[in-house]
C-alpha cells in the first residue's frame, strides 16, 4: 500500500510537471536551448524534491515522526504546501514534536495559503473547537467553504452538519 501511495504521488506531480512542459513545448527553438537547460534543471529539482518528501513519508508511516520532522522542517520553510500541513499534523497530534496547537495552526495557516486544501479544512476544525485559536464559527466555515469548493470531501460535509448544527441545534 505504501508503494502504491508513493507511486500515485510521484505520478501526479510527473503528470503534472510533464502537462506544463507540453502545453510550451512549441515556444522552444533552436536558440532556446538555454532556456531548456532551464527545464531539465526544474525537472531533476521537482524529483529530488519529491524523493525528499516521500523519504519523510517513509519515515511517518514508519512511526518516526521525528526523523519525519527533521526532513520535512526544511521544506516547509522554503513554502512547500504539503511539507507545511505535515508539520502542523506533527504540533497537532505531539508526534515527533511538542503538542503545540499555536504552532500547528501558524504552519496550517502557512499551508492553506500556499492553496492546501487540507490545510484549509484544518483551520476550519481548528476555529469550530478553539484549538490555538478562539471558537469562531464563522471563520471555521469560511474554511471549510475554501476547501469545500476546491473538491475537499470532508469540508463538502462538514458545511451542511455544522450549518444545521448552528441553526436547528437538533436536526
Amino acid at each position: 500500500m505504501k508503494e502504491f501511495c508513493r507511486t500515485l504521488v510521484f505520478g501526479f506531480f510527473l503528470v503534472l510537471f510533464t502537462s506544463v512542459v507540453e502545453a510550451n513545448e512549441n515556444l522552444f527553438s533552436e536558440q532556446d536551448l538555454k532556456r531548456s537547460n532551464v527545464e531539465v534543471y526544474w525537472q531533476d529539482s521537482l524529483h529530488k524534491i519529491l524523493l525528499k518528501y516521500l523519504k519523510g513519508l517513509d519515515a511517518y508511516s514508519a512511526k518516526d515522526y521525528r526523523s519525519a520532522y527533521n526532513i520535512w522542517l526544511p521544506m516547509a520553510k522554503d513554502g512547500f504546501s504539503y511539507a507545511q500541513a505535515d508539520i502542523a499534523g506533527l504540533y497537532f497530534n505531539g508526534w515527533g514534536a511538542e503538542k503545540d496547537y499555536e504552532t500547528a495552526f501558524n504552519w496550517y495557516q502557512k499551508a492553506a495559503i500556499n492553496k492546501n486544501t487540507y490545510a484549509q479544512y484544518m483551520i476550519g476544525n481548528m476555529y469550530w473547537n478553539g484549538y490555538g485559536v478562539p471558537i469562531h464559527t464563522d471563520l471555521a466555515q469560511v474554511w471549510w467553504k475554501l476547501a469545500a469548493d476546491k473538491g475537499y470531501r470532508d469540508a463538502q460535509f462538514a458545511l451542511p452538519y455544522q450549518y444545521c448544527y448552528l441553526n436547528h441545534p437538533k436536526c
